[in-house]
């Protein structure tokens, strides 16, 4: 085991039998620096002590040091997921199991489920641990009849076992219907704003042609009468009920458009989004714009008619910068120059990704001055992303990384330094910056205090016209997340906001100030990764890279194991069964009325 990792050895080591603390891992992983002990002290430490030094070195990740991710994890393969359904027990684990060889598309991930079966059936399975989307997915990799067969009668079995759920069974056998395989069509179901979601990101998945295939003739009604709803196994849904789905079905058509898209995308569909009076519609369908190789004249004047919006928000320019530059490159440019000058840091990080070539110096003097400001990350995250476009050699793009490690955000260092390790190998852990302002200096005396007080954290998150949920947060395995959430909610920093990402069988996901899935509070939060498993109810943070932490949280609908140890997991929701009702009733761009800690 090697005990000096380079670049984390900060805080003295003590002599004999020393202790790691939570108050000191706090300091540490905050710090980016960890302690080294010799083989010795480590064995007379207590055991709780140990454990927890080898997951702050871990979670730090710095020169040398281990992979917090264990193989299967880290790099999936199907013989050692093949290996770990053998010894798979628990349904968690049996999930996990029959979850990463589908992924990875194993003839024998049925395998997965031989003991459970063997021994009794789905009696005692754990009610929001749902299975159908990995039996239809294990249904649609084998091309064996036999085998076909023997997972279409597991499936009923475990359906017969289960409360059965209308859209998951909907879901499953559309994608199987649209693949070309046998299955029996479910009785319509309701068409609410879920369920609407959920078969749309079905009907996605399948190719163009076949999508195609299954339109009604001429372009596409989206009304209640539209055959398009029956076509997806829904009843034909209300007007009050289109009204509230209407951003839903705007993001997942664009969300739909293929790469390239096809000639005949704008007569069949269209892009309604782009004049659409939602912003989230909007950014939505602005992302899907660049995907056309030419412009149908429809979409075409659309795109006039917007750029001569002056009410145009800066970041929904930003977000129609990558059409412009494939379609009005001359305009594209004057755009960027003028968001990478404007006063939106989100709106310049965007704009920075489409600086293809290396500024003059004058130039890039000036842009790096106005992104040396914590709450500019993201601008850099952009800049440093974009060097290796400019053909810099390679002293002058080491020079340029190097700039960078003095800047206020640690988040901006440790991306520079990652790009600076590929230059050079050598190159010197990065120091942190001290707490240079009021939050760092908060979120820190706060951990501490929940640390001390060792108790769950209770949040509520109450949605407008759609009842609440309760966070129960873990101050333990992640106070510096945890102190920070309870900050931004005391400060009313989520109340107003939208929910601009629902997928349904995976995620829900909230907490930007822009109202979709950009931006953050002005500050970056450390990571606190860890192995607790990502069940259904689990409460994360979402990221952009290591470090990105900050407003943005999520929650699961199902197990989603393939984010464990990856994005830090920072509770439950509490009283689960309710909690999934909510939150299966949102509809995209919903309202958090307010969020309290209770």
């Amino acid at each position: 085991m090697r005990l000096l990792f380079l670049g984390l050895v900060a805080i003295p080591a003590l002599a004999q039998a020393p202790r790691y603390s939570q108050a000191e891992a706090l300091r540490a992983e905050w710090r980016r620096q960890a302690p080294a002990f010799t083989e010795r002290q480590l064995e007379n430490m207590p055991a709780a002590d140990r454990a927890r030094w080898e997951l702050s070195v871990r979670r730090i990740q710095g020169v040398g040091a281990p992979p917090l991710l264990p193989p299967e994890l880290d790099k999936p393969t199907e013989a050692l997921w093949l290996e770990k359904a053998a010894q798979a027990k628990e349904p968690g684990e049996v999930f996990d199991a029959f979850y990463f060889l589908n992924r990875l598309r194993s003839s024998e991930s049925m395998g997965a489920f031989a003991n459970l079966v063997d021994s009794g059936g789905f009696g005692a399975w754990p009610k929001h641990l749902r299975l159908d989307a990995q039996f239809t997915a294990a249904l649609l990799a084998t091309n064996d009849a036999a085998q076909f067969e023997k997972i279409a009668a597991v499936m009923d079995s475990y359906r017969n076992s289960m409360q059965r759920d209308p859209v998951r069974e909907m879901v499953s056998w559309l994608r199987l219907s649209m693949a070309g395989r046998e299955a029996k069509k479910p009785e319509p179901i309701e068409a609410t704003p879920h369920a609407i979601l959920a078969l749309m990101d079905a009907w996605n998945r399948a190719p163009w042609a076949k999508r195609a295939e299954m339109l009604p003739q001429g372009k596409l009604n989206l009304g209640p009468d539209s055959a398009f709803w029956p076509s997806l196994g829904l009843r034909p849904p209300s007007a009050e009920t289109l009204a509230l789905a209407h951003v839903g079905i705007m993001a997942r058509l664009a969300e739909g458009v293929p790469t390239p898209a096809p000639k005949d995308w704008a007569e069949r569909i269209g892009a309604p989004q782009i004049l659409d009076a939602d912003p989230l519609a909007r950014w939505y369908g602005f992302q899907s714009l660049d995907r056309f190789a030419e412009l149908p004249p429809d979409i075409s004047k659309a795109i006039d008619s917007v750029v001569k919006d002056k009410k145009l928000s800066p970041l929904l320019r930003a977000m129609l910068l990558p059409a412009l530059y494939k379609h009005r490159p001359k305009l594209a440019t004057a755009w960027r120059d003028e968001l990478l000058a404007g006063n939106d840091p989100i709106a310049r990080s965007l704009a920075v990704e489409h600086i293809k070539e290396a500024p003059k110096e004058k130039v890039l003097e000036a842009l790096v001055k106005r992104v040396w400001r914590i709450e500019e990350y993201d601008s850099v995250q952009g800049l440093i992303k974009a060097m290796p476009q400019w053909k810099l050699s390679a002293e002058n793009h080491k020079e340029l990384l190097k700039k960078f490690l003095s800047h206020p955000s640690w988040t901006a260092r440790l991306d520079a330094w990652r790009e600076l390790r590929k230059l050079d190998a050598e190159a010197e852990w990065p120091k942190v910056p001290e707490p240079a302002s009021n939050i760092d200096q908060n979120i820190l005396g706060l951990a501490q205090e929940l640390i001390r007080k060792g108790d769950a954290v209770r949040i509520q998150v109450d949605f407008r016209d759609h009842g609440s949920v309760v966070m129960r947060l873990d101050p333990i395995n992640a106070p510096m997340n945890v102190a920070n959430l309870v900050i931004l909610a005391r400060r009313g920093f989520f109340d107003g906001r939208r929910v601009p990402r629902i997928v349904p069988d995976f995620v829900v996901q909230m907490g930007s100030p822009c109202d979709t899935m950009d931006g953050g509070p002005g500050y970056n939060v450390r990571c606190e990764n860890s192995l607790h498993w990502y069940g259904p109810g689990s409460v994360g943070m979402a990221l952009s890279g290591m470090d990105t932490g900050g407003c943005q949280f999520f929650f699961t609908l199902n197990a989603t194991p393939h984010l464990t140890g990856k994005y830090t997991r920072v509770g439950e929701l509490e009283n689960l069964d309710e909690a999934m009702k909510v939150l299966e009733s949102l509809e995209l761009g919903a309202v958090i009325e307010r969020v309290r800690v209770m």
